[in-house]
């Protein structure tokens, strides 16, 4: 029981500090900082493997124990051992918490390419030919008579 616990608090302290890298690459992202988000990437991958690492070593541990993949949670139900149970809750909602602060950044990175991309589009004059934007007296025209400003 030992070694598993030992595998669980490990397992949560690599998860608790990819969540805090998470955090700061949302601070990145909204600041549009690219030098720390190079700098994220390179602190996260190594976490990112270790993570996957102990989910492996757990794996390894149940298998020694004839236990299935994933079966952790049945096996520590059995179990009289509230500090154990306790740990693997604790890790579940750090992880529950680390896929929601990805989500939410990926939610980010999408809004600033899909910014991106529209502001590229507007400075292209989206396909059209300057004389199809302006008539003659310098104002605005389009097919259907004005064009609003978020389409100029």
């Amino acid at each position: 029981m030992q070694q598993l616990a030992s595998l669980l608090e490990n397992a949560n302290q690599d998860c608790l500090a990819f969540l805090a890298l998470l955090d700061d690459e949302q601070q990145a992202l909204i600041n549009s900082d690219m030098t720390m988000l190079e700098q994220l990437l390179e602190q996260k991958s190594p976490l990112i493997t270790r993570l996957n690492q102990h989910d492996q070593l757990i794996n390894e541990w149940l298998a020694s124990r004839q236990l299935p993949p994933g079966g952790l949670r049945d096996y520590l139900a059995t179990l009289a051992d509230n500090e154990l149970q306790a740990a693997y809750a604790a890790f579940l909602a750090n992880l529950e918490q680390c896929q929601q602060a990805s989500n939410r950044n990926a939610r980010l990175v999408a809004h600033n390419q899909h910014s991106t991309r529209h502001l590229l589009d507007l400075l292209r004059n989206q396909g059209e030919t300057t004389q199809n934007v302006y008539d003659r007296q310098g104002l605005t025209r389009g097919p259907g008579g004005q064009r609003t400003i978020s389409k100029a």
